[in-house]
């Protein structure tokens, strides 16, 4: 699938002045999309499951991932062990867009 046309099979489940997420279940998978808007920030959270994020447009954003913080931009990813706190600012003019993949959970 091109990453285009992920807003054509995905489902949105949340939009926001925050962000919009929309979220693609698979059989054991999420693959879930997050459009972060400029100067915002996701409300960071922990889980019994691993996750990893990958960044795909935008700049000028940060990610904490327990006490570190890190810058992130287009083409970087993170992986996020089991338990861990995350949360991803958007410092930028842009919307930050990122993937996340985890496993499958019933909202």
């Amino acid at each position: 699938m091109k990453i285009n046309d992920f807003k054509k099979v995905a489902k949105l489940i949340r939009s926001t002045e925050v962000y919009d997420v929309l979220d693609y279940p698979l059989k054991n998978l999420t693959l879930s999309a997050t459009i972060l808007h400029p100067g915002q920030a996701t409300g960071g959270h922990t889980h019994d499951q691993e996750e990893v994020y990958l960044f795909l447009d935008g700049y000028n954003g940060k990610i904490q991932i327990g006490k570190h913080e890190e810058n992130c931009e287009v083409g970087d990813f993170f992986a996020i062990s089991s338990g861990e706190f995350h949360k991803v600012w958007n410092n930028g003019a842009q919307d930050l867009k990122f993937i996340c993949v985890f496993e499958k959970y019933e909202r």
